[in-house]
């Protein structure tokens, strides 16, 4: 081989040789050495006299004192010896090696070992008094030294101030073995243990915590720190979910919930709790860099530059949001942006496009007539959430679907809002507006989200208002997209993607003739509930609910003669009535500081200036009629009882 090539062997690291030592101190070594062995030959009584003879030696290395404790370590305890009468002899041997420091830190390891190893009632005593020896050097000069947790916390305190960490688990580890249901000795361990990297260990003494203090919710908090360290994210998750129960706007718990969520990959999660997070304190940046980057998750680019732009702002010399923003720039312009609303389809923040769905105040008391529509709405969905056991004896499920039609104005939108009063269900009202996008494809995406929204919120309603608009009849219709929203409509109807039980459909049409046939068959709108105008009694009725909402108003008042004096007046417009009678009184006393009730003159009044809107009624009448002939053969529709009133 050339000398110029270095050889295998040559690359290796070299290590520094030894100094030679003088003959004396090798003759030493080797009297040592055989002390050693002697020790491990030896056994019972023996072992413990040959340790306690070389304790006893002058001028001891600490190499030498450490050798002879991991001696004691390896012969006696961890071999479980059965220990002869003299074990006090075997502990002073330990105390008198036990110093400096490091060493007595080992010298705690091997009583906690002689605890564990050996748990019988007289090792226990015999340790006592060496324990309080051992620790008496680390308490100041004078300070009283008595057996106790106390003693225990106090050097374990000042150990940790070192810090020792390694020494601080085996003190309090020593202290819990006399003292286990000590709380201060076991919450400093497990703050050691997780300070070392030990999160199991940790965790399992966080777990005695929470199990000993129930009520002491930071133990929570904790424990989840040490589950999300070993990657056990649900765990840490549930923890924290707990805690924030009751410090809702605890910051160090709503980080730590956006950071489990994120692991997660429940983004959508995560970006609300960093939104709550801005909420409660605005003034952090480190919030606004942990949202932009759940925002590039999500790839919602624009909402991630601009928390980027706001750290840099509450922040100018942080080098992470700078380089942030940069990355995110350089993402931007590779990928390009989408619509508002495809990026609340991605997100599946329905809220965007619906608002939040809340729960009607209307109730069925506040709709006169249409007994035949309330029961019909009672027994699609009311019943069997109210009664499920006795429902699902019979196999009715609450769900499906029901389409209102007649004119205008007779209380098709307050049926629909009172059956989800009437449940305590949301309620999500949707028109042609709602849904309609210039995108092609969104207004699809709007569909599937309206009916994701509900089946989350379920039981739930959705009222198609104007469903003739949502879904002419395809064979009228000639521009694509049209046709594309019905068929989307049919799907979410049909729940080929979803279970649609719990979730109520409602249409409403003036003109159900023009809504697609398909929307209109058997287990989508199938069944078709007529709202005919109000007759003479359901007029009485219609007075008598708007009348009682005004607080001021003249008694005696005749509701039959004014019932009567409506005829062809819808219910929206005999509450017009009433609101412009009110408005007569109202507008005297603003003018003349009088006030008086509202009377039956102001009434006839308003009835006078207002024409009835149903006056073109007789001529539609009659469609409405063959409609219903020709849709259903039966009069379960309450269309034929309706009808003769109005003859």
């Amino acid at each position: 081989m050339d000398s110029q090539t270095p050889s295998p062997r040559s690359k290796r690291p070299v290590r520094p040789r030894p100094r030679s030592r003088p003959a004396q101190q090798v003759g030493r070594q080797r009297w040592f050495e055989d002390q050693l062995l002697r020790v491990k030959l030896a056994s019972g009584e023996q072992r413990v006299e040959l340790i306690a003879t070389l304790a006893r030696g002058s001028s001891l290395s600490l190499i030498e004192r450490r050798q002879i404790l991991l001696a004691v370590r390896r012969y006696v305890f961890v071999q479980r010896a059965e220990l002869p009468g003299n074990l006090g002899l075997l502990l002073d041997a330990v105390l008198a090696l036990a110093y400096p420091l490091r060493l007595r830190i080992k010298a705690f390891e091997l009583f906690h070992l002689a605890l564990e190893s050996l748990k019988r009632d007289e090792v226990v005593r015999q340790l006592v008094a060496p324990l309080t020896e051992l620790m008496r050097p680390f308490l100041p000069k004078g300070a009283q030294v008595e057996f106790g947790p106390e003693l225990f916390m106090r050097v374990a305190q000042r150990l940790a101030r070192r810090p020792e960490l390694e020494g601080v688990v085996e003190l309090t580890s020593l202290g819990l073995f006399f003292y286990p249901f000590h709380g201060g000795l076991r919450e400093l361990r497990a703050d050691c243990h997780y300070e070392q990297g030990s999160f199991s260990a940790a965790r399992g003494d966080y777990d005695r915590l929470i199990e000993q203090y129930p009520d002491s919710l930071g133990y929570r908090l904790d424990r989840a720190e040490a589950s999300f360290r070993l990657e056990d994210y649900e765990d840490a998750l549930d923890d924290v979910v707990c805690y924030l129960r009751y410090h809702p706007e605890d910051l160090a718990g709503l980080r730590k919930q956006a950071e489990c969520l994120y692991q997660l990959g429940r983004f959508l999660d995560a970006l609300k709790v960093l939104t709550r997070m801005m909420q409660v304190d605005p003034g952090r940046a480190e919030s606004y860099i942990w949202r932009a980057k759940v925002n590039e998750q999500l790839e919602f680019m624009e909402d991630a530059l601009e928390d980027a732009q706001k750290a840099l702002e509450l922040e100018p010399s942080s080098q992470e949001a700078r380089q942030l923003r940069h990355s995110l720039l350089l993402k931007r312009q590779s990928m390009g942006m989408e619509d508002d609303l495809y990026n609340a389809f991605v997100r599946g923040e329905e809220e965007m496009l619906l608002g939040e769905p809340k729960i009607p105040e209307v109730r069925f008391l506040d709709i006169g007539g249409l007994e035949q529509a309330k029961q019909m709405l009672r027994e699609t969905i009311e019943y069997p959430l109210k009664y499920p056991e006795i429902s699902s004896r019979y196999g009715k499920k609450a769900g499906g679907g029901l389409l209102f039609f007649g004119p205008p104005g007779c209380g098709k939108t307050m049926l629909a809002r009172a059956a989800a009063g009437e449940c305590g269900v949301a309620f999500i009202n949707v028109n042609l507006a709602t849904v309609l996008d210039k995108w092609v494809g969104n207004t699809e995406k709007a569909i599937s989200m309206i009916f994701s929204a509900a089946r989350k919120r379920a039981p739930s309603i959705i009222f198609l208002d104007e469903i003739d608009a949502i879904g002419a009849s395809r064979g009228s219709l000639q521009a694509g997209w049209e046709k594309k929203l019905i068929s989307q409509l049919l799907i979410e109807l049909d729940g080929l993607t979803s279970d649609n039980e719990n979730v109520m459909v409602l249409a409403a049409s003036n003109a159900p003739w023009e809504v697609d046939f398909a929307l209109r068959r058997a287990g989508r709108l199938g069944r078709l509930v007529f709202v005919p105008p109000p007759g003479a009694k359901e007029r009485g009725d219609i007075f008598r609910i708007y009348l009682s909402r005004k607080p001021y108003l003249e008694e005696g008042i005749d509701i039959d003669a004014l019932a009567q004096m409506t005829e062809r007046y819808s219910a929206d417009a005999i509450r017009q009535i009433v609101e412009n009678a009110a408005s007569i009184p109202w507008r005297a006393a603003i003018e003349t500081g009088e006030a008086r009730a509202v009377s039956e003159e102001d009434l006839r009044a308003s009835i006078a200036q207002t024409p009835p809107d149903l006056a073109e009624w007789e001529k539609v009448v009659r469609r409405y009629q063959e409609f219903a002939e020709r849709s259903l053969k039966r009069p379960q529709i309450g269309f034929r009882k309706a009808y003769p009133r109005m003859e």
